[in-house]
């Protein structure tokens, strides 16, 4: 079995967003991207000399447009995929509503030409996960890795030792770029992220694939510097709210998690990749999770 990351070409970029085609017993693809990126999608299948007749299983790592909104088209296309994702995320797949009307709350005026049009996957077609049963899938094992969203999944394929993340690992849009912690509203949990990474840390994988982008190694090293970074965010935001500093900290985070890619990537494209995944959002998903937090501890 072998895994290979798909660049979907998202608008024309390149570097960020990430599928993983897996080449096994039943073959696999993991978060085909949104329905905006389908055509590069299926040329980048093309240059490693598959179509969707050879794609089985589409795994979801969850339910977040730029990782699933493509897959009720993949499905419409070829109606022998089996749409694998955790039984709470499910609903979401089947009846989409709900789902894109909280992203065009994040995403305002730029939702549509960033993610495109949503369909929904019929009912009969999605295998809904449920962590206390095996994952079916030969030689794929699924981990739930909660944090980013309460249903996010990653995948383990078990011959090849890579380890699919999706967002569980932070953003990582080049080697030796710094992990960036993807916190966009409405759904991050901080204790259940820190928990997921000290857990998953025992898979010890030969590497590992982030859906924003690609595969790395030091799978522990990445680790560890997730944790501090979600650490050190959250109360970096929680200092800036308590001060009064909130909305003039918010712009200096955008400015300096752009330049801290630019070390490693040529700015134009990381202010590309961020002008879809704008560390603003990450702010304030941040900010509504420590403001539901303290209203459950009030």
């Amino acid at each position: 079995m072998t895994v290979a990351p798909i660049d979907v070409v998202h608008l024309g970029l390149r570097g960020a967003i990430s599928c993983f085609w897996i080449d096994g017993p039943e073959p696999a693809i993991v978060d085909p991207g949104p329905s905006t990126s389908l055509d590069g999608l299926e040329a980048g299948m093309a240059e490693l000399g598959i179509t969707l007749s050879d794609v089985q299983h589409v795994l979801l790592t969850h339910v977040h447009l730029d990782h699933a909104g493509g897959t009720g088209h993949l499905v419409a296309r070829a109606p022998h995929l089996k749409v694998h994702v955790h039984v709470d995320g499910a609903p979401h797949m089947a009846e989409p509503e709900r789902l894109v009307a909280s992203t065009r709350r994040v995403f305002g005026d730029d939702h549509d030409r960033l993610w495109g049009d949503v369909l929904p996957v019929p009912a009969e077609q999605i295998q809904a996960w449920d962590p206390t049963e095996r994952f079916p899938v030969p030689s794929v094992r699924a981990f739930t890795t909660p944090g980013h969203i309460p249903h996010h999944v990653s995948f383990l394929s078990e011959s090849s030792g890579i380890f699919l993340a999706g967002d569980a690992m932070g953003v990582i849009l080049a080697p030796g770029a710094p992990t960036h912690p993807p916190t966009p509203p409405p759904a991050v949990n901080v204790p259940d992220w820190l928990e997921t990474l000290d857990q998953i840390r025992s898979v010890n994988p030969d590497a590992f694939g982030a859906t924003h982008f690609g595969i790395h190694d030091d799978f522990s090293g990445r680790i560890s510097e997730m944790k501090k970074r979600l650490s050190d965010f959250r109360d970096r935001v929680q200092a800036a709210v308590a001060s009064g500093d909130d909305a003039e900290e918010r712009d200096v985070y955008d400015r300096e998690a752009r330049e801290a890619i630019a070390a490693v990537r040529p700015r134009d494209e990381v202010d590309d990749c961020l002008d879809m995944f704008r560390p603003t959002y990450d702010w304030d998903g941040m900010k509504l999770y420590l403001e539901r937090a303290a209203h459950k501890q009030g």
